[in-house]
């Protein structure tokens, strides 16, 4: 996760706190020094406005360094923010935060959506995590990753990252185990966990993997589905129909153009 997003989830980058640090700005400092002893009935003098977020090295309010209940809570799990903690919904101390400050949630939730590309040491990972939701031999997931990376082809695997965990993936092959040959490439083992559906977490990977394609030259992209109503939310539209291999019935392909 960016790491100007705190434990707590908030955007350090946007804190006038860290806007005053890193512009050096003693104005800013003495404002921002007066709203938050106001705003917390505390004594909060321009000296202690001093901090470069919290989970980059470098200087720390008092309140970061030694009274946030956050930071040592996150450490102690050994969770990088609070979206690595499996008590993350239930945790009174984030919802302290996440009462007055919804962003602080969202950050937590949205996760970075990557290509593989960008993180080749997660090919094992991704490996085993497609293979858990889709029953595919790990091998054949491992192999077309390879290529990937190996620059054999352009048809990637990308994947959203909340805290050190995959929370969604993708991946794109020549065909999707159907009759139409001649719609390709595909889109393919679209999966996000189920504890995190309803984030967009799917939109957001099948625009990055769409938009990929595209800046290679490759366009248009289809998928196969028994969806409806789901993929035209992010600009596909139904092209027709396609045998499935071993399938009794035909599905849906969809184009996305």
């Amino acid at each position: 996760m960016d790491p100007f997003i705190a434990c707590c989830g908030l955007d350090c980058e946007r804190c006038d706190a860290r806007l005053a640090t890193v512009r050096d700005d003693e104005d800013l400092r003495r404002r921002v020094a007066a709203r938050w002893s106001e705003l917390n009935h505390a004594d909060i003098t321009p000296e202690m406005i001093r901090c470069e977020g919290c989970r980059v090295n470098g200087a720390k309010t008092p309140y970061a360094e030694a009274i946030c209940p956050i930071r040592p809570c996150a450490a102690a799990r050994r969770a990088e923010t609070c979206a690595d903690c499996a008590d993350m919904d239930a945790c009174g101390k984030l919802a302290a935060i996440t009462r007055n400050s919804p962003d602080a949630l969202r950050n937590l939730n949205a996760g970075e959506c990557v290509a593989l590309r960008e993180r080749p040491e997660l090919l094992e990972t991704a490996a085993a995590w497609f293979h858990e939701k889709w029953g595919v031999p790990e091998s054949a997931y491992r192999e077309r990753m390879q290529a990937y990376l190996d620059g054999e082809t352009e048809y990637g695997w990308y994947l959203c990252l909340i805290g050190r965990g995959i929370a969604g993936g993708l991946g794109v092959i020549d065909n999707d185990f159907h009759d139409r040959k001649d719609l390709t490439p595909n889109i393919c083992a679209v999966y996000t966990e189920e504890a995190r559906r309803g984030r967009g977490i799917a939109g957001r990977l099948l625009k990055l993997a769409v938009e990929d394609l595209r800046a290679k030259g490759i366009s248009p992209v289809y998928l196969v589905t028994d969806h409806t109503g789901f993929y035209e939310r992010y600009g596909w539209e139904f092209l027709c129909m396609a045998q499935g291999d071993g399938e009794p019935e035909p599905t849906r392909v969809y184009i996305h153009r």
